[in-house]
């Protein structure tokens, strides 16, 4: 029996109906999707990535400036290099909060149905100064030419610009030398950014064969022992410093030094120093106190700090604790850790015929495994009384074993590495 064809009424309502529905959904999904604040989390998270298109999302405080990729990269370079500002932002804008530099503004409407909103930036009108004559301002690789002024007095107009992080270099001829002085600036007012050139010695101590950067570009590679000198060098506010390494296949760097032209005085940086000076060069161990310090000979030493890296007396004093007498708390999974159930054996095991038994630790280098990771070689020594109430030193050395910094735990030790060799 043939089937009854449905009347074209039905299809027509069926029709209305998945529309009906279809408009719904899509109502829905928008709504939630260009609610306010989730267009602000959007904006903020590409103003953290400098390769993102933010045109769209900004309003200039002043028209006459061109809005483009170009223009608003260094803004969001600084958002890139400033995650906690970019939060800060971002709670701003969502509390109506704001200071004038950005602001969030509305601006029509997404497929005439949900609120539109935009970032309105201010702009600036900085200029530069220098203390030499001739010199030629570079900014972010392109050249504006000349400085004009007298004296040691000479200045260059930027132009109209984005708040944000810019790369300076301003080159000159001082008796013949060519000088070039780097700055890494933020700009966030009609400021005048001084980059008076003067020169500074200091050494780099740091991880072997690591990476010197100045102002994001390479200087130089520090030697076995992690050194490197850099003699009369230019000095600049604003010079950022890091190093940059690897481990296990992975590119890690150290957090920058910011302070290095501050922290350096040229009058007593005129040292002929350099890392031969120091015969065999001890092994690098980790963080000093401060990232720029003087040495007993009077010399600057920049010592950049890598994040969670381990202390050396801390690490010597929870291992020595624990080659005496593991402890699970002491351990990354407690007593789950290998080393720890390892230890612990071992422990129980050495201690047998042994009286008066103590145990130090000595670090022999401290180096970083990752943000928060530390690769440690040490030497445990043994004293104890044996047989016959003999007094025995044993030493024991270990290779590659790893600490781990772990939020609101501390230090904690993720593994022992391997036992090198014994000897009494």
């Amino acid at each position: 029996m043939a089937k009854k064809k449905m009347p074209k009424r039905h299809h027509k309502w069926e029709f209305i109906l998945l529309l009906v529905i279809a408009l719904g959904a899509f109502y829905t999904w928008g709504k939630l999707h260009y609610q306010r604040d989730h267009q602000i989390n959007r904006m903020v998270a590409e103003l953290q990535q400098p390769k993102a298109d933010i045109t769209s999302y900004i309003v200039p405080s002043n028209p006459d400036i061109e809005v483009n990729r170009k223009t608003l990269e260094p803004l969001q370079a600084y958002f890139k290099e400033n995650k906690t500002v970019a939060k800060r932002l971002a709670r701003d804008l969502k509390a109506h909060n704001g200071n004038g530099q950005i602001g969030l503004i509305r601006s029509g409407r997404y497929f005439l149905l949900f609120p539109k909103y935009q970032l309105r930036v201010e702009v600036y009108h900085p200029q530069v100064k220098s203390n030499h004559l001739h010199s030629q301002l570079t900014v972010n690789g392109k050249n504006l030419g000349k400085m004009d002024g007298a004296d040691n007095d000479f200045y260059q107009d930027l132009g109209l610009v984005f708040p944000g992080r810019y790369h300076l270099a301003v080159k000159t001829k001082v008796q013949g030398r060519k000088l070039t002085a780097d700055s890494i600036t933020n700009i966030w007012s009609n400021r005048t950014v001084n980059m008076m050139i003067k020169t500074g010695t200091f050494q780099i101590r740091s991880v072997p064969k690591g990476i010197v950067y100045i102002n994001d570009h390479r200087a130089k590679k520090l030697d076995d022992n992690g050194q490197a000198t850099f003699k009369n060098y230019p000095l600049a506010k604003g010079m950022e410093l890091f190093i940059q390494t690897s481990y296990a296949g992975r590119k890690i760097r150290s957090e920058k030094v910011k302070n290095l032209a501050t922290a350096i005085n040229p009058s007593f940086s005129r040292s002929d120093d350099n890392v031969s000076d120091y015969g065999n060069a001890p092994a690098y161990n980790g963080n000093e106190k401060d990232a720029v310090y003087q040495d007993v000979e009077g010399d600057y030493i920049v010592n950049p700090h890598w994040p969670g890296l381990v202390d050396q007396a801390e690490a010597a004093k929870i291992l020595a604790a624990n080659y005496l007498k593991a402890d699970h708390d002491s351990f990354e999974k407690g007593k789950d850790n290998d080393s720890f159930k390892l230890l612990k054996k071992q422990n129980k095991v050495f201690a047998k015929g042994k009286k008066k038994l103590k145990v130090k630790v000595k670090i022999t280098q401290i180096l970083p495994a990752g943000k928060n990771y530390s690769l440690v070689n040490h030497q445990v020594i043994y004293r104890y009384r044996g047989h016959h109430h003999k007094r025995v030193k044993k030493t024991v050395q270990y290779k590659n074993a790893m600490f781990h910094q772990v939020k609101d735990q501390g230090q904690l030790i993720e593994k022992l590495g391997t036992k090198i060799v014994g000897r009494r």
